[in-house]
């Protein structure tokens, strides 16, 4: 093997060496199975869909938090956008990190 080509080596560390090749090689084979089993598209579908609903829902959840939201200042009487801006931004970073998750899910375009 590779370790008969190092002659500085005693025969415990060419031992010791083999067996660590062995290892690695085996778990790069474990590696390999990972990397080629599918994900089941069911799986994917269902948390798009469940996070979909939770983002529809969720201006509902988040109205009584923002109702009392800029009493007693300036723009008090005034259109608030501040439910709209939160859902804007609590949407995006979900969405990103729903695609992300699907990239992290086939990060070798199988």
């Amino acid at each position: 093997g590779v370790s008969q080509r190092l002659p500085g080596l005693t025969d415990q560390e060419r031992i010791a060496m083999d067996d660590l090749l062995t290892t690695v090689a085996a778990d790069l084979a474990k590696c390999e199975k990972l990397v080629s089993t599918p994900i089941p598209l069911g799986y994917t579908r269902s948390s798009v869909r469940f996070l979909w609903i939770w983002l529809t829902l969720l201006p509902f959840a988040l109205t009584n938090t923002f109702v009392n939201f800029g009493v007693g200042t300036w723009w008090e009487d005034k259109p608030k956008p501040v439910l709209v801006l939160a859902m804007l931004f609590i949407g995006f970073i979900f969405l990103s990190i729903e695609d992300i998750a699907v990239q992290i899910e086939e990060p070798f375009a199988i």
